[in-house]
């Protein structure tokens, strides 16, 4: 088993420390300002050694939740930390007694697809044209961002592991 670094999740309504953290999630600022001043979302920062090393914003409701932001620093990718920060989540899922959490990202990123997978999430469904609402066509490796693919894990399952 990979080492896992331990971590603290931090809950936070704290714009201005959240919006840098969680800048690479999004395209743009708006959407994680709507979404972190939504009273059903709840955001957290991931701390090791004081040190913020990432953050989320998960939408909890009695059956589920669903991650909506998780991003890690650039200069903390691959060394554990996303995988820890989503450990953290998972023990909070399953601290408030839902099922499953939710979390999407898009067609078009192989790593955050390959991520959610080693974590235990399976694919659940696809929000086509999810992504309409950009300016211009973002695209990643080649690959024009369209749908949202939805993935699912189940927390009973995830403690199983």
């Amino acid at each position: 088993m990979r080492f896992m670094p331990p971590i603290q999740l931090h809950p936070s309504r704290d714009l201005a420390h959240l919006l840098p953290l969680l800048r690479d999630a999004e395209e743009g600022d708006a959407r994680i300002v709507a979404a972190l001043n939504d009273s059903t979302v709840m955001a957290y920062i991931a701390q090791c050694d004081g040190s913020d090393v990432g953050a989320a914003a998960v939408r909890w409701t009695s059956d589920d939740g669903e991650i909506l932001y998780i991003a890690t620093r650039p200069a903390a990718r691959g060394q554990g930390y996303g995988k820890a920060l989503m450990r953290g989540l998972i023990d909070e899922a399953r601290a408030r007694g839902v099922e499953a959490l939710n979390v999407g990202t898009a067609n078009s990123n192989w790593s955050g697809i390959a991520f959610y997978q080693k974590c235990g999430f399976r694919m659940a469904s696809v929000r086509k044209d999810f992504f309409d609402y950009l300016p211009a066509p973002v695209y990643d490796d080649g690959i024009q961002m369209r749908d949202m693919l939805m993935l699912r894990l189940n927390v009973a399952e995830a403690a199983a592991r």
